[in-house]
């Protein structure tokens, strides 16, 4: 099997695209027409939460991969609705790597070195179960935070290599408050360009045959400036970039995340996407979210070319 990087890099090539579709949906924000059609009397509430808010998400899936290399899930949006989030989570990861898209678990994981085990065995790897090994979820890439330090992100790193899989670090996210750590001087760096070394160490052993890392960084597209700065500590690292549209990233900026082939990003976009029917004047949804889709990478692709 291909490296991460150089899977991410084959679809990158074909869709002539960076872009990723972020599934941050909650059922408040799906539109009253759609839970009408399929919202069906004779069965419980929680039933009916699972089939609108699968049947929403495969329709946005369908309606936009022609112009998206992957899908990111954030779990919080699963996770809020327990377990019965997380079987229409897992229906839907199974869905998605069937389109042959890139799909990524943005849950943020971490934990002292065991915890962080089971949390790569889940989403990244093999959990042992009888004596056997059994394997829950087929998400490619995951989020991490390097908080705990290198113990916490070892197992994650251990699995990147053994299944080819792919790891965000978070070095500077898109969040206001983000510097209220992320930019303490440590000696004379920033504790972001600190993490940002770490990350290029840990990502030495998982690189491929393009030149690439399987161990990249999630960097906030509203912050260019730290975006120049940690490129230059990781020139080989795909950079995972939210925060365009709502949250203030600007896409001419993203030409401060590229590396020197104009390559190495993958850029984010979820509320622009999934609930574009609320900015055009199309009532079907699905068109909408294939429009602003396309829009946005056209967008990109003019903003780093």
């Amino acid at each position: 099997m291909l490296n991460f990087s150089d899977r991410l890099i084959e679809s990158i090539k074909k869709k002539n695209s960076v872009l990723i579709a972020g599934i941050d949906t909650s059922i408040e924000n799906i539109p009253d027409y759609f839970i009408k059609r399929f919202y069906d009397k004779e069965k419980s509430e929680i039933d009916n939460l699972k089939t609108i808010l699968f049947e929403y998400i495969r329709r946005i899936i369908d309606a936009v991969e022609e112009n998206v290399v992957g899908v990111k899930f954030q779990a919080a949006f699963f996770e809020q609705y327990s377990y019965h989030g997380f079987e229409v989570l897992h229906k839907l990861c199974e869905y998605t790597k069937n389109k042959k898209l890139v799909v990524i678990f943005d849950g943020k994981r971490n934990d002292i070195s065991s915890s962080a085990k089971g949390y790569s065995n889940a989403y990244l790897g093999e959990t042992p179960v009888f004596g056997k090994k059994m394997r829950f979820f087929e998400f490619d890439a995951i989020t991490t935070n390097p908080y705990l330090g290198q113990d916490g992100i070892k197992p994650f790193v251990e699995d990147c290599e053994r299944f080819k899989k792919g790891l965000f670090v978070l070095v500077k996210t898109s969040n206001p408050s983000s510097a209220d750590f992320q930019d303490l001087m440590v000696e004379d760096k920033y504790l972001f360009e600190v993490v940002a070394e770490k990350v290029y160490e840990w990502g030495k052993n998982c690189i491929g045959k393009e030149g690439y890392s399987d161990v990249g960084a999630v960097v906030g597209a509203t912050q260019p400036e730290a975006a120049k700065r940690i490129r230059e500590i990781l020139p080989n690292s795909f950079f995972l970039v939210p925060g365009i549209g709502v949250q203030g990233g600007k896409i001419e900026d993203l030409k401060y995340f590229v590396d020197s082939n104009n390559m190495g990003i993958i850029v984010n976009s979820s509320r622009d996407i999934i609930y574009a029917y609320k900015n055009y004047v199309h009532s079907d949804f699905e068109k909408s979210s294939y429009l602003a889709s396309k829009n946005i990478k056209e967008s990109i692709n003019a903003a780093i070319s």
